[in-house]
């Protein structure tokens, strides 16, 4: 489950994160647009420390127990991170209930282009052909229209909104969820 994996789309090169990254990353966290819609981050500009150690989970699939990460692919594009696609299994009965979670985030200055929905459509996939997994869920703040828009586009369907369901960064924050099967991802993947 934990061997070193890439996946290549049109435009993208989905690999493992390395410390190396930290200059990447750093360049869009610090971005006040990017750091809106993330969950409990530090004010932005963050330290290079802050960085350094989110690559230390990251990179190290030992500690992506701990935090709920199933898999995570750095988000590659014309040679520079740009952002992160993540596979988690955070609940308690993820595992179980053969259910994933997918999260995404990718720096400002490339959101539009399509460059998410092609990289969760190539991890959508690979997780589906390799994993027993029935059910890939992701959630995201209502006014993030583009991140719930990049899951339309996969294919989920809208599934429900929890109000007041997360407090972010101090603020109780409602959550949209959307879902897609197994079967589902077959008939709109072909």
């Amino acid at each position: 489950m934990n061997l070193p994996l890439e996946l290549r789309t049109e435009r993208l090169l989905l690999r493992p994160f390395t410390p190396a990254d930290v200059e990447d990353v750093l360049e869009y966290i610090n971005r006040p647009e990017w750091a809106e819609f993330q969950v409990n981050i530090p004010p932005v500009p963050v330290s290079r420390k802050y960085a350094e150690e989110l690559l230390a989970i990251f990179s190290n699939p030992a500690a992506w127990v701990k935090t709920g990460i199933f898999r995570i692919f750095a988000i590659v594009f014309e040679g520079k991170v740009i952002g992160e696609i993540v596979l988690n299994l955070r609940q308690h009965d993820d595992r179980e209930s053969e259910r994933v979670e997918l999260a995404y985030t990718l720096a400002y200055q490339h959101w539009g282009k399509g460059l998410t929905t092609e990289a969760a459509r190539a991890v959508i996939d690979w997780a589906f052909q390799n994993y027993n997994f029935n059910r890939i869920y992701a959630w995201s703040d209502p006014r993030n229209i583009g991140s719930w828009r990049v899951m339309e586009k996969l294919g989920m369907k809208r599934e429900g909104l929890l109000r007041s369901h997360m407090k972010w960064n101090g603020e109780f924050r409602d959550q949209v969820y959307y879902g897609i099967l197994r079967s589902e991802w077959k008939d709109h993947n072909p």
